[in-house]
Protein backbone atom coordinates (compact mmCIF):
# COMPACT_ATOMS: atom_id res chain seq x y z
CA UNK A 1 0.00 0.00 0.00
CA UNK A 2 2.54 2.47 0.79
CA UNK A 3 4.89 1.82 -2.40
CA UNK A 4 1.48 2.47 -4.14
CA UNK A 5 0.87 5.60 -2.69
CA UNK A 6 4.80 6.92 -2.56
CA UNK A 7 4.66 6.48 -6.31
CA UNK A 8 1.92 8.72 -6.66
CA UNK A 9 3.66 11.25 -4.24
CA UNK A 10 0.68 10.64 -1.61
CA UNK A 11 2.25 11.34 1.97
CA UNK A 12 -0.56 10.57 4.09
CA UNK A 13 -3.14 7.86 4.33
CA UNK A 14 -4.40 5.58 7.04
CA UNK A 15 -6.34 2.49 6.87
CA UNK A 16 -10.03 2.13 9.15
CA UNK A 17 -12.32 -1.31 9.75
CA UNK A 18 -15.34 0.18 8.01
CA UNK A 19 -17.28 -0.43 11.04
CA UNK A 20 -14.99 2.69 12.18
CA UNK A 21 -16.69 5.31 9.00
CA UNK A 22 -20.10 6.40 9.26
CA UNK A 23 -21.90 4.99 6.36
CA UNK A 24 -24.63 7.93 5.10
CA UNK A 25 -24.71 7.07 1.48
CA UNK A 26 -25.06 3.41 0.73
CA UNK A 27 -26.14 3.76 -2.45
CA UNK A 28 -23.01 5.75 -3.63
CA UNK A 29 -21.21 1.98 -2.52
CA UNK A 30 -24.32 0.69 -4.60
CA UNK A 31 -23.63 2.91 -7.74
CA UNK A 32 -20.13 1.06 -7.72
CA UNK A 33 -21.51 -2.98 -8.01
CA UNK A 34 -21.11 -3.10 -4.38
CA UNK A 35 -22.62 -3.32 -1.20
CA UNK A 36 -22.05 -1.70 1.81
CA UNK A 37 -22.48 -5.28 4.20
CA UNK A 38 -19.42 -6.28 1.39
CA UNK A 39 -17.23 -3.53 2.64
CA UNK A 40 -14.44 -4.12 5.55
CA UNK A 41 -12.07 -1.42 4.49
CA UNK A 42 -11.86 2.23 4.25
CA UNK A 43 -8.37 3.58 3.61
CA UNK A 44 -8.48 7.49 3.67
CA UNK A 45 -5.82 9.06 2.01
CA UNK A 46 -4.97 13.01 1.58
CA UNK A 47 -4.08 15.61 -1.71
CA UNK A 48 -2.58 18.17 -1.34
CA UNK A 49 -3.15 21.00 -3.49
CA UNK A 50 -1.08 24.21 -2.53
CA UNK A 51 1.68 25.47 -5.05
CA UNK A 52 2.05 28.89 -2.90
CA UNK A 53 1.37 32.48 -2.35
CA UNK A 54 -0.46 34.08 -5.59
CA UNK A 55 -2.96 36.56 -5.65
CA UNK A 56 -6.66 35.80 -7.07
CA UNK A 57 -9.82 35.81 -7.37
CA UNK A 58 -10.69 32.41 -7.53
CA UNK A 59 -10.22 30.15 -4.53
CA UNK A 60 -7.06 28.01 -4.20
CA UNK A 61 -8.78 24.66 -4.60
CA UNK A 62 -10.13 25.34 -7.76
CA UNK A 63 -6.98 27.31 -9.60
CA UNK A 64 -5.65 24.57 -11.29
CA UNK A 65 -7.71 22.52 -13.20
CA UNK A 66 -10.99 20.13 -11.36
CA UNK A 67 -9.59 17.68 -8.45
CA UNK A 68 -12.15 15.32 -9.65
CA UNK A 69 -10.57 14.66 -12.92
CA UNK A 70 -6.78 13.93 -10.72
CA UNK A 71 -8.76 11.60 -8.85
CA UNK A 72 -10.80 9.62 -11.61
CA UNK A 73 -6.86 9.16 -13.44
CA UNK A 74 -5.69 8.45 -9.88
CA UNK A 75 -7.83 5.73 -8.95
CA UNK A 76 -7.60 4.53 -12.37
CA UNK A 77 -4.01 4.12 -12.07
CA UNK A 78 -3.88 2.44 -8.53
CA UNK A 79 -7.37 0.49 -8.01
CA UNK A 80 -5.76 -2.40 -10.79
CA UNK A 81 -2.62 -2.49 -8.62
CA UNK A 82 -4.27 -3.02 -5.32
CA UNK A 83 -6.71 -5.59 -6.91
CA UNK A 84 -3.26 -7.58 -8.43
CA UNK A 85 -1.57 -7.38 -4.90
CA UNK A 86 -4.24 -8.23 -2.44
CA UNK A 87 -7.50 -9.80 -3.93
CA UNK A 88 -10.57 -8.53 -3.26
CA UNK A 89 -12.33 -5.50 -4.51
CA UNK A 90 -11.48 -1.62 -4.08
CA UNK A 91 -13.75 1.35 -4.87
CA UNK A 92 -12.41 4.96 -5.11
CA UNK A 93 -14.29 8.02 -4.10
CA UNK A 94 -13.57 11.44 -4.24
CA UNK A 95 -15.60 14.39 -2.74
CA UNK A 96 -18.87 12.31 -3.36
CA UNK A 97 -18.41 9.93 -0.67
CA UNK A 98 -20.76 7.61 0.80
CA UNK A 99 -18.79 7.56 4.38
CA UNK A 100 -18.10 11.38 6.86
CA UNK A 101 -14.38 11.65 5.35
CA UNK A 102 -13.40 14.11 7.66
CA UNK A 103 -14.09 12.37 10.54
CA UNK A 104 -12.86 9.24 9.47
CA UNK A 105 -9.87 11.38 8.15
CA UNK A 106 -8.92 12.10 11.19
CA UNK A 107 -9.82 8.87 13.14
CA UNK A 108 -7.01 7.62 10.91
CA UNK A 109 -4.29 9.85 12.30
CA UNK A 110 -4.48 12.13 9.08
CA UNK A 111 -5.08 15.42 10.75
CA UNK A 112 -7.23 17.39 13.51
CA UNK A 113 -10.96 18.36 12.38
CA UNK A 114 -11.16 22.67 12.61
CA UNK A 115 -14.43 24.48 13.71
CA UNK A 116 -15.01 25.40 10.07
CA UNK A 117 -14.98 21.31 9.98
CA UNK A 118 -12.06 21.31 7.40
CA UNK A 119 -9.72 18.74 8.03
CA UNK A 120 -6.20 20.24 9.36
CA UNK A 121 -2.67 18.05 8.34
CA UNK A 122 0.52 18.73 10.01
CA UNK A 123 2.29 19.35 6.87
CA UNK A 124 -0.12 20.56 4.40
CA UNK A 125 -2.86 22.56 6.84
CA UNK A 126 -6.30 22.64 5.43
CA UNK A 127 -5.30 22.83 1.68
CA UNK A 128 -6.30 19.20 1.06
CA UNK A 129 -8.42 16.81 -0.94
CA UNK A 130 -9.78 13.78 0.94
CA UNK A 131 -10.18 10.81 -0.67
CA UNK A 132 -11.07 6.84 0.06
CA UNK A 133 -10.97 3.78 -0.99
CA UNK A 134 -13.42 1.22 0.48
CA UNK A 135 -12.35 -2.42 -0.18
CA UNK A 136 -13.70 -6.08 0.91
CA UNK A 137 -10.04 -6.95 1.83
CA UNK A 138 -9.92 -7.22 5.46
CA UNK A 139 -8.21 -3.98 7.22
CA UNK A 140 -5.37 -5.76 8.58
CA UNK A 141 -3.96 -7.11 5.43
CA UNK A 142 -4.09 -3.77 3.90
CA UNK A 143 -2.08 -2.09 6.88
CA UNK A 144 -4.25 -1.36 9.65
CA UNK A 145 -2.68 -1.38 12.88
CA UNK A 146 -5.51 -2.02 15.15
CA UNK A 147 -5.34 1.44 17.18
CA UNK A 148 -8.54 3.99 16.69
CA UNK A 149 -7.44 7.24 16.90
CA UNK A 150 -9.97 9.57 18.61
CA UNK A 151 -11.36 12.23 15.90
CA UNK A 152 -9.41 15.86 17.55
CA UNK A 153 -9.87 19.00 16.89
CA UNK A 154 -8.28 21.94 16.50
CA UNK A 155 -7.38 24.66 18.89
CA UNK A 156 -10.35 26.01 19.17
CA UNK A 157 -8.58 29.73 18.57
CA UNK A 158 -11.34 31.84 16.93
CA UNK A 159 -9.26 32.38 14.08
CA UNK A 160 -11.27 30.82 11.63
CA UNK A 161 -14.50 32.67 12.87
CA UNK A 162 -12.84 36.08 13.16
CA UNK A 163 -11.94 35.97 9.27
CA UNK A 164 -15.12 34.58 7.85
CA UNK A 165 -17.20 37.21 5.91
CA UNK A 166 -20.24 35.14 6.85
CA UNK A 167 -19.98 36.30 10.79
CA UNK A 168 -20.09 39.98 9.73
CA UNK A 169 -22.66 39.73 7.22
CA UNK A 170 -25.80 37.88 8.48
CA UNK A 171 -24.42 34.39 7.88
CA UNK A 172 -24.16 34.38 4.59
CA UNK A 173 -21.35 32.25 3.16
CA UNK A 174 -19.56 34.53 0.86
CA UNK A 175 -18.03 31.33 -1.35
CA UNK A 176 -21.77 29.97 -1.80
CA UNK A 177 -22.96 33.20 -2.50
CA UNK A 178 -20.68 33.81 -5.37
CA UNK A 179 -22.23 30.44 -6.61
CA UNK A 180 -25.30 30.90 -6.63
CA UNK A 181 -27.52 31.56 -10.02
CA UNK A 182 -29.75 34.21 -11.04
CA UNK A 183 -29.69 38.41 -9.64
CA UNK A 184 -28.32 39.09 -5.93
CA UNK A 185 -29.46 42.20 -4.10
CA UNK A 186 -27.94 45.14 -3.53
CA UNK A 187 -27.01 44.16 -0.53
CA UNK A 188 -25.42 41.13 -1.70
CA UNK A 189 -23.61 42.74 -4.71
CA UNK A 190 -21.64 44.49 -2.24
CA UNK A 191 -20.34 41.57 -0.52
CA UNK A 192 -18.90 40.42 -3.16
CA UNK A 193 -17.23 43.63 -4.53
CA UNK A 194 -15.60 43.99 -0.80
CA UNK A 195 -14.42 40.72 -0.43
CA UNK A 196 -13.24 40.35 -4.83
CA UNK A 197 -13.99 37.12 -5.21
CA UNK A 198 -14.96 35.48 -8.29
CA UNK A 199 -15.21 32.10 -6.90
CA UNK A 200 -14.94 30.34 -3.34
CA UNK A 201 -13.73 31.60 -0.34
CA UNK A 202 -10.26 30.81 1.24
CA UNK A 203 -10.56 33.53 4.19
CA UNK A 204 -11.22 30.99 7.10
CA UNK A 205 -8.35 28.61 5.62
CA UNK A 206 -5.32 31.40 5.35
CA UNK A 207 -6.34 32.59 8.74
CA UNK A 208 -5.86 29.13 10.62
CA UNK A 209 -2.54 28.84 12.89
CA UNK A 210 -2.18 25.45 12.12
CA UNK A 211 -2.30 26.00 8.23
CA UNK A 212 -0.32 28.97 8.46
CA UNK A 213 2.40 27.21 10.06
CA UNK A 214 2.48 24.52 7.83
CA UNK A 215 2.50 26.82 4.72
CA UNK A 216 5.37 28.95 6.34
CA UNK A 217 7.29 25.30 6.41
CA UNK A 218 7.32 25.24 3.00
CA UNK A 219 4.72 22.98 2.31
CA UNK A 220 4.30 22.74 -1.59
CA UNK A 221 1.81 20.09 -3.03
CA UNK A 222 4.55 17.48 -4.55
CA UNK A 223 1.80 16.41 -7.46
CA UNK A 224 2.85 18.50 -10.66
CA UNK A 225 -1.39 18.28 -11.94
CA UNK A 226 -2.26 21.27 -9.15
CA UNK A 227 0.85 23.28 -10.58
CA UNK A 228 -0.41 23.05 -14.14
CA UNK A 229 -2.98 24.99 -16.18
CA UNK A 230 -3.69 27.56 -13.28
CA UNK A 231 -6.06 30.53 -13.19
CA UNK A 232 -5.03 32.56 -10.19
CA UNK A 233 -7.13 35.79 -11.82
CA UNK A 234 -10.05 35.12 -13.88
CA UNK A 235 -11.28 37.70 -16.19
CA UNK A 236 -13.89 38.23 -18.51
CA UNK A 237 -12.13 37.79 -21.21
CA UNK A 238 -10.65 34.84 -20.37
CA UNK A 239 -13.96 32.84 -19.27
CA UNK A 240 -15.42 33.81 -23.26
CA UNK A 241 -12.34 32.71 -24.81
CA UNK A 242 -12.85 29.36 -22.80
CA UNK A 243 -14.38 26.37 -25.60
CA UNK A 244 -16.85 23.93 -23.42
CA UNK A 245 -13.97 21.40 -22.85
CA UNK A 246 -11.63 23.69 -21.67
CA UNK A 247 -14.46 24.94 -18.83
CA UNK A 248 -15.25 21.85 -17.98
CA UNK A 249 -11.81 21.24 -17.07
CA UNK A 250 -12.37 23.54 -14.15
CA UNK A 251 -13.67 23.19 -10.95
CA UNK A 252 -15.58 26.46 -11.11
CA UNK A 253 -17.21 25.39 -14.46
CA UNK A 254 -19.90 23.14 -12.35
CA UNK A 255 -22.75 26.00 -12.02
CA UNK A 256 -22.26 26.97 -15.54
CA UNK A 257 -20.58 30.84 -16.92
CA UNK A 258 -23.55 32.83 -15.28
CA UNK A 259 -22.50 32.88 -11.64
CA UNK A 260 -19.43 33.81 -13.13
CA UNK A 261 -19.86 36.44 -15.83
CA UNK A 262 -21.92 38.60 -13.06
CA UNK A 263 -19.35 38.30 -10.21
CA UNK A 264 -17.11 39.27 -12.75
CA UNK A 265 -18.72 42.20 -14.10
CA UNK A 266 -19.29 43.19 -10.18
CA UNK A 267 -15.83 43.16 -9.65
CA UNK A 268 -15.26 44.97 -12.82
CA UNK A 269 -17.81 47.70 -11.63
CA UNK A 270 -15.39 47.90 -8.09
CA UNK A 271 -12.13 48.32 -10.30
CA UNK A 272 -14.01 51.87 -11.79
CA UNK A 273 -15.24 53.57 -8.62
Amino acid sequence: MKTVFANENIEFYGVLPFSECRCRRADLIERKGARAEEIRSAVLFLIPYYVGDEKGNISLYARAGDYHFYADRLFGRILPLLRERFGGEFYGFADKSPIEETVAAAKAGLGVIGDNYMLINEKYGSFVFIGEILSTVEPEALGFSGEILPARACLHCGACKRACPAQSHGGECLSALTQTKGALTQEQEAYIREYGSAWGCDLCQTACPLTQRAIASGARTPIGFFAENRIPHLTGEMLDSMSKEEFRFRAFSWRGKQPLRRNLALLSQENEI
